[in-house]
């Protein structure tokens, strides 16, 4: 089994349409100086009161706006990349963060959809796991003190 072209077709179209529309949301939002509440990644929002405040530099700037959506479609890009990657079977994980035994898309039949898992859910609840593993760096997402 697998994949159908037009699925395949349609979630990769789909895939350019969301990153468009989340790097423009984004930059819309912090070059009008408007709030950071929208974030929702690490599950904290992670952003400090003068990290705020710095960003509220970021004000109508018409060049800036445009970069920032450049700059955050291509961070979304190369992670669905990388996503994309360890499902295709050219690249694996770090074997650090766990076992690995390759996935792959296909199309959704009643037999999968009964058993099927629910991703979305676990991608917020997992960070607080890989901030448990992830290297030492002087610098961390969230806003939580240890």
């Amino acid at each position: 089994m697998k994949l159908s072209d037009h699925n395949l077709n349609t979630l990769m179209i789909f895939l350019q349409q969301k990153i468009e529309e989340n790097a423009e949301y984004v930059a819309n939002e912090l070059t009008n100086g408007n709030s950071t509440d929208f974030l929702t990644y690490p599950p904290n929002g992670g952003l400090t009161e003068t990290e705020k405040s710095s960003l509220g530099k970021l004000k109508n700037d018409p060049n800036l706006e445009s970069a920032l959506r450049k700059i955050l479609a291509d961070s979304s890009a190369g992670v669905l990349f990388e996503l994309l990657n360890i499902i295709d079977g050219t690249s694996d994980p770090d074997e650090n963060i766990g076992k690995w035994t390759e996935i792959s898309f296909v199309d959704k039949t009643e037999e999968i959809a009964e058993n099927a898992e629910i991703l979305h859910d676990e991608l917020y609840s997992k960070y607080w796991d890989w901030k448990k593993i992830r290297p030492n760096k002087s610098w961390k997402l969230d806003n939580y003190e240890e």
